[in-house]
């Protein structure tokens, strides 16, 4: 566990831990990489190898032409100078001459054959010849078998390679080469072969080298030891470096550690007094931040309040618009009661029909105080309720002073939903935009004005839209109309309205409202998440 008491020992532990560690990650990887450049460097090694020994066959076969080439040259001089000497002899024959000259090649060739029998290279490398009709001619450990018919003699595979000699010979101008199986020189034992063949075209010669492959494959394995050996020397090196290294570095890492622990005991110390010190100046802060808690709550009482002053004046006015009509209309029925008294038209059913009429418009002025009463009554715990019903419910309240004023409400309804929350203060809101929207129809004075509800959800949100065609907000102040006692109104205006409608929805509701301007006015919109 880092405590604060083991942190000075883990200072000096750790950089010693972490060179230590790295030191390993480096030589482990360094090693890895050797390793492998060793692996890339041996097939590279092998094959070049295998290269180099291809040449080999190559460069004997080609000295053994030049050879070949070189004795008949000399040979060709020798029989034209005897040639020089004798053909003004009368006595001596042309035919005598051809023979003197075969007898010249004969006696080349045998030389030549006894010659190649002899040549060796490389650790078991020799070199034979058959003519292009198989037949032996020269072979260093076959001397049993020369002039003998290789047409059908076979390898240890079965295979009548000395036909494919014959074939690769004749049909390769520089000759090629073929691998095949073949019993080592004073051994029964048959190894695979690589041999060169190439066609000695003037005598019908097929001239062969080749070398064992496992020959080959053990040169590639003392080079291959040879290398490794350097590499490991080499990593030897580099081990001991880094084992010096790591020592140095964890000698001067313990150093520095301890001269960083005494700082940091020193920095300990100094944190202590400056941690009691910040103690006490929490404890001061703590009472400040309670008091200015406290006086926040009282603000905030006393904006609450006096948002329901404002509210209750709009109420008081929407009331008095509720009730205009059905008041003018009793005293039409006083007026044509004392009509009808003054004529003796009185009779007992005018006077029930007037009363019902006086009752029912007396039921619709109590219903309205009912509703205003019911509206303004604060709910005490969440419930489900559907967000068209308080839009209908904030629009009926508003119905009359917007009548009164020729401004039309519209309520669409699209994708109505439940959500849990509360249904008095939701509507209250709704009730809050469209008395603000008429306020600015109003003062605009604006040409049909029209107010529109949309009712809506998107993903998992319910959406209430509030728009007007009232020219929009300054964008310069938009920002601003959520504030506390900022209004754009002139006279009328409290600034507590949209305040306390933002309060409503974010705090109490776990909402979100914003406002924005569209083409001819503004628009609020109303995002409460719900459970499907």
């Amino acid at each position: 566990m880092f405590t604060e008491k083991n942190l000075p020992r883990l200072i000096i532990i750790v950089p010693i831990a972490t060179i230590f560690l790295l030191t390993l990650f480096i030589i482990y990887f360094f090693i890895n990489f050797q390793y492998d450049n060793f692996n890339e460097d041996s097939k590279e090694l092998e094959k070049k190898y295998l290269q180099r020994q291809k040449k080999i066959l190559v460069d004997e076969n080609k000295k053994i032409n030049d050879y070949i080439d070189y004795r008949r040259s000399v040979n060709e001089k020798h029989i034209n100078t005897y040639y020089q000497k004798v053909k003004n002899d009368k006595f001596i024959e042309k035919e005598t001459l051809e023979m003197h000259r075969n007898i010249q090649e004969k006696k080349l060739k045998k030389e030549i054959i006894d010659w190649i029998q002899k040549i060796r290279y490389g650790t078991n490398g020799y070199v034979w010849i058959h003519n292009t009709s198989h037949i032996l001619i020269a072979h260093s450990y076959r001397e049993q078998s020369i002039g003998r018919d290789d047409t059908n003699n076979t390898d240890a595979t079965g295979t009548k390679i000395f036909q494919q000699f014959i074939k690769i010979a004749k049909t390769q101008k520089n000759g090629g080469y073929i691998e095949y199986f073949w019993a080592k020189p004073k051994s029964k034992e048959n190894r695979k072969k690589i041999g060169f063949v190439k066609l000695y075209k003037d005598w019908n010669w097929v001239i062969g080298t080749g070398l064992y492959i496992d020959d080959i494959e053990k040169s590639i394995a003392k080079r291959k030891l040879r290398l490794k050996e350097k590499i490991d020397q080499h990593v030897k090196i580099i081990l001991f470096i880094a084992l010096i290294l790591m020592i140095v570095f964890g000698i001067i890492s313990y150093f520095v550690s301890q001269y960083i622990v005494q700082i940091f005991t020193s920095y300990q110390e100094k944190v202590l007094k400056k941690e009691q010190a910040l103690k006490e100046f929490n404890t001061m802060l703590t009472t400040r931040i309670n008091e200015a808690v406290e006086e926040t709550k009282r603000k905030d009482q006393a904006l609450l309040h006096q948002s329901r002053l404002a509210q209750m004046g709009e109420m008081i006015s929407m009331i008095a618009h509720q009730w205009r009509q059905p008041l003018s209309e009793i005293s039409g029925i006083f007026m044509e009661m004392e009509t009808a008294s003054k004529f003796n038209k009185a009779d007992k059913s005018f006077i029930l029909r007037e009363s019902k009429d006086g009752n029912r418009l007396i039921e619709y002025m109590s219903k309205t105080i009912d509703d205003f009463r019911d509206f303004f009554k604060p709910s005490k715990s969440k419930e489900l309720f559907a967000l068209s019903s308080s839009c209908f419910e904030a629009a009926t309240l508003s119905k009359a002073t917007l009548k009164s004023n020729h401004i039309h409400l519209d309520i669409q309804v699209k994708k109505d939903v439940k959500i849990k929350g509360y249904p008095s203060e939701y509507a209250q809101v709704i009730l809050n935009l469209i008395l603000n929207a008429k306020d600015v129809l109003i003062e605009r004075k604006i040409t049909n004005p029209i107010i529109t509800i949309i009712v809506d959800k998107k993903d998992n949100a319910s959406l209430v839209s509030l728009s007007d065609n009232g020219g929009g907000i300054d964008e310069k102040i938009i920002h601003k109309i959520f504030e506390p006692y900022f209004s754009t109104k002139k006279s009328s205006g409290t600034g507590l309205g949209l305040y306390m409608s933002k309060i409503i929805i974010e705090n109490n509701m776990d909402g979100k409202i914003d406002v924005k301007n569209q083409d001819n006015g503004a628009i609020f919109e109303i995002r409460i998440d719900y459970d499907k």
